[in-house]
């Protein structure tokens, strides 16, 4: 019997080492080839909010102030796209939300990290309506190129150079407005505990000198998890806590809706996947959405959710500062 153990045991766990080098070496190495772009190359700068002028906008002391609509600031959340929107998807959001002042991506932008689909979004954002909007952008883990280091597309840092964080890879940078810093946080580089440990310092520096503004967090990988599979335990485990002190999280990856305060996952065009069984929140649908942060003259800011297919209104909540 002894003899059976130690020749079936070690065999088995060969076989399941090798399994995983498979099943990882598929992940990593086993991508598609490149498809060739067939069109001219386009080129575009997306206005952000690392530039000293911005198309609506003034920099101000107490950070962005909006010059069209001073008394209140409007900002377009998109989930994950993966490049399944077309320039009439974004004019037909454009004309569902004409006051927009401003968009918000919380990563898949692209469906991959290649050439060709950061021209395929140019061609189709550069036509539509809402070009010119200044963008506040996450990335995901579709903007990174898959190899043995895993880096982000070089295209993506050419567009959206923000960082305020110079001891974490990645993207990591807020932006001030008179209502509300919007605080960036890239999951991708969070593999490895030392820069998640410097995440988690620089995270809290970020929210704590907020100055009474609302904090708004802008994320990939969401820390309570909307699809089934998709729990990150490093992320849940790592951020649910101090994210608490946050008025508002927002992220992507799972491709399904749920809102828990403060906690919000979205998807706005990628592929739907089965929801998480036995999830406890205030709201969940599977359905594609976009949502509008509206910010007034009082101390409050309301968060409502359209669905992409008729802009049927689905959810909303009134937040006021704890």
């Amino acid at each position: 019997m002894r003899k059976t153990l130690k020749i079936i045991i070690p065999t088995l766990l060969l076989a399941a080492g090798v399994t995983v080098c498979v099943i990882r070496w598929q992940a990593w190495f086993g991508m598609p080839d490149e498809p060739q772009w067939t069109g001219d190359t386009l080129s575009y700068v997306f206005p952000t909010f690392v530039q000293d002028s911005v198309p609506g906008f003034v920099r101000t002391a107490e950070g962005w102030q909006d010059t069209i609509t001073p008394d209140t600031l409007n900002l377009l959340v998109l989930g994950d796209v993966h490049n399944c929107l077309q320039h009439d998807d974004y004019d037909t959001l454009a004309a569902r939300v004409p006051q927009a002042d401003a968009v918000i991506q919380v990563g898949d932008w692209l469906d991959r990290g290649y050439f060709y689909y950061h021209q395929l979004l140019l061609r189709e954002w550069t036509k539509s309506a809402l070009m010119g909007l200044p963008v506040i952008n996450c990335p995901g883990n579709h903007e990174y190129n898959k190899s043995l280091k895993r880096e982000l597309a070089p295209q993506w840092n050419e567009w959206f150079p923000q960082t305020n964080s110079s001891t974490v890879p990645g993207i990591f940078y807020y932006v001030d407005f008179p209502q509300a810093r919007f605080i960036v946080l890239d999951t991708n580089p969070l593999v490895r505990l030392v820069y998640m440990t410097r995440a988690i310092t620089w995270l809290r520096g970020a929210i704590n000198s907020a100055d009474g503004r609302f904090v708004i967090v802008v994320m990939h990988h969401p820390v309570l998890s909307a699809g089934k599979g998709r729990f990150n335990p490093a992320v849940y485990a790592s951020f649910r806590l101090i994210l608490q002190e946050a008025d508002l999280v927002l992220a992507g990856h799972d491709h399904s809706y749920m809102r828990s305060m403060p906690f919000v996952v979205l998807n706005t065009a990628g592929k739907t996947k089965e929801q998480k069984e036995k999830l406890s929140a205030e709201h969940l649908t599977t359905e594609p959405v976009y949502s509008l942060i509206t910010f007034g003259n009082d101390s409050s800011f309301l968060f409502r959710t359209y669905q992409l297919s008729d802009g049927a209104l689905i959810d909303s909540v009134y937040v006021s500062h704890h």
